[in-house]
């Protein structure tokens, strides 16, 4: 299949889930993120249904799908952009901060997408979906599907944070924050089960500053 039909694959998928409101979200998520953003010239790339939008409506919003920004739209939003992640209109450094919330795992070429966010900003901040170890992740599809009875969207391709580190630093931003957003919750199973039990991540979280010193130096004194 050619990239274009991929990608209308993908737009055509996104816009029938937001038809049929299939995205259920834990709204206190999107209200920390706006916290990040509140004050700051910032783009929320992949802004779905507007979410964010909602704490922050003067963040520019941005993305493919049509249904979702109608929605973003009622929901608040005031500067609705439509436009693909790998392919943004906007001039270079025209943002202090851009935002990719749980986007990156679903574009088509991730490294254009990343590339893309570092052009256009001074800061990165990306949420995306992790990689699963050990080989599980050639198994989450029919665990995800058959067991919890979820559907995976239109393109799903989840990464390492090493994975995302390389693809920061080969567009000229080095990740300053990095960590786990949250673990695999093997609360599904058993509700009585600690949140955490299982130290599977299933996101990352990463602040990354467009700089021209991408190595981290010894002890902050260049020291070998």
């Amino acid at each position: 299949m050619k990239v274009s039909g991929l990608v209308q694959k993908s737009i055509s998928g996104y816009d029938k889930l937001h038809k049929e409101g299939s995205f259920g979200d834990e709204i206190e998520f999107y209200q920390l993120l706006s916290t990040l953003l509140k004050g700051k010239k910032s783009v929320d790339i992949g802004c779905g249904s507007g979410l964010i939008e909602k704490f922050c409506p003067e963040i520019v919003g941005v993305d493919f799908s049509s249904e979702a920004l109608k929605i973003a739209k009622k929901n608040g939003a005031k500067y609705l952009v439509k436009a693909e992640a790998e392919s943004l209109p906007f001039s270079n450094n025209e943002f202090e901060i851009s935002l990719s919330n749980g986007v990156l795992e679903h574009c088509f070429d991730q490294e254009k997408a990343v590339s893309e966010m570092v052009r256009v900003s001074q800061i990165q901040i990306i949420v995306a979906h992790a990689r699963l170890p050990h080989g599980l992740e050639y198994i989450r599809k029919p665990i995800i599907e058959r067991i919890f009875g979820l559907k995976d969207q239109p393109i799903e391709k989840p990464l390492t944070l090493r994975q995302i580190e390389k693809m920061l630093n080969g567009a000229g931003s080095r990740a300053m924050i990095k960590g786990v957003w949250n673990y695999v919750d093997p609360r599904w199973v058993w509700k009585r089960l600690p949140y955490g039990i299982l130290k599977i991540p299933s996101h990352y979280f990463v602040i990354s500053l467009k700089t021209k010193n991408l190595k981290r130096k010894f002890l902050g004194n260049g020291a070998l």
